[in-house]
Formats: C-alpha cells, structure tokens, sequence
C-alpha cells in the first residue's frame, strides 16, 4: 500500500499500518513536511504535486492501493489511468458535505447539524465524489464548537481507518449508488470565506471556535478573526 497525506492524522495512519505488519511501499509527503524521526525507515518521499510521480508510484506498488489521510493533493489523470484502487478517508459525511473537513464543520454547525460523520470512499475525477465504501455518524451536540467536532472528526477518521486497514480496496456499497453529489454540497475556501455574512447567526461563536486548534490552523484563525470585526 501507498500512503498519501499530511499532518498528525497521516503519520497516525502511517505508524498504525506499519505496526500492525502492513506493507507500506512508500509514504508521500508535502515537500517541506518534517518526517517524524520513528518514520525515517520507511520509504518518505517528498513531493509538491503527487501526480508527477506517476511512473514511480505504478513502479512500487505491491497491490496496487494507494490510500489517502489528511491528503492536500488532488489525484488527477497521470494517477486515476492507471490499474489502481486509489481511497480516501474524508473528514466528513459524503455526499452531503465534499469539501475541506473544517470548512464542512463551520456549516454543520451554522447549519444545527444533529449529527455529523465521516467518509471512507473511492476516488474518482471529481473531488469527494467516489463511491462510499464506508460511513461512520456521531452525534453532535447543540453546544457543540469548531474545535470540538474537529477533534471528533480527527479521531473518526483514525478509527475508519483502523478498522478497514484489512479490507481499503474491498467493492464499495451497494448502496453508494443512490446516493449522488447532487444531495450534497462542496465546502472549499470560496464557501469559507463567506463566514462573515453569518456573524449575526446564533451559531457563529461556536462554528469559529478552533480553541486549542489554533496555533495549528493560522490561516482559518486569521479568516475568522476578520470575520468577527
């Protein structure tokens, strides 16, 4: 299997498959992103566009999995030709909420969500638009904060991805096909930075509280802290 992501969620994944004997054929990376020092005897590799290294990923694969946590990268078609199972573990419920899973988070809550959850889904040409192979729901409080439901997603996805390890490439679920992107909406920056029209909904405190999250997300930080003058 090929891992590809970034941040604490990803290595999570990394040191889990590779404790539990799973054959990690190579680890992909932001270039720039520190490999933490437990990593270093894996296959780390370095990159600013996952697609360029096409060739080497069709090179090394053992069984044919590339498996994506916390991924900033979007596959496109040097990588979805070729004879690949290529997931995703999406820190949201698919298909109502594509997108950045903390973008998908401030909306849940503006949106009094009583329940959220998290995706595990093939990849396809679109973004968050693959076939469901898995979805977990939890419920979320009505006190619930940005911070709260993200460490919620955060830990979501850990498990998703614990308790599919063994079967990542199996067929997706029959009932994936009902279910189609138009019931859903995608959640980007563009979405995002409309935050500031809601600063009146009772909601707003909450859906921008990052909390201890803070340090680790600047820029949202930043988008909020303007939203809120």
């Amino acid at each position: 299997m090929i891992l590809v992501g970034s941040g604490a969620l990803f290595w999570r994944a990394a040191a889990h498959a590779a404790s539990a004997g799973k054959t990690l054929d190579a680890v992909i990376h932001p270039e720039g992103e520190v490999v933490p020092a437990w990593a270093r005897d894996l296959e780390c590799v370095a990159t600013t566009d996952v697609n360029e290294l096409a060739d080497g990923i069709d090179e090394v694969t053992s069984d044919q999995l590339v498996c994506s946590v916390g991924n900033p990268f979007i596959f496109r078609r040097p990588i979805l030709e070729l004879d690949l199972t290529i997931v995703n573990i999406h820190g949201g419920p698919l298909p109502q909420y594509r997108g950045l899973p903390i973008a998908a988070a401030v909306f849940a809550i503006l949106q009094s969500e009583k329940e959220f959850g998290v995706t595990l889904h093939r990849v396809d040409a679109g973004i968050d638009t693959g076939a469901i192979i898995d979805r977990r729901m939890f419920p979320i409080s009505d006190s619930v904060t940005l911070e709260t439901l993200s460490l919620q997603v955060t830990e979501a996805c850990h498990e998703m991805f614990t308790d599919n390890l063994d079967t990542l490439d199996r067929e997706p679920r029959s009932t994936g096909a009902l279910e189609t992107v138009s019931s859903g909406e995608y959640f980007g920056m563009k979405k995002l930075r409309t935050i500031g029209d809601h600063r009146d909904h009772p909601n707003f405190d909450r859906a921008t509280d990052l909390g201890v999250l803070e340090e680790f997300y600047p820029s949202y930080r930043e988008l909020f802290d303007a939203a809120r003058r």
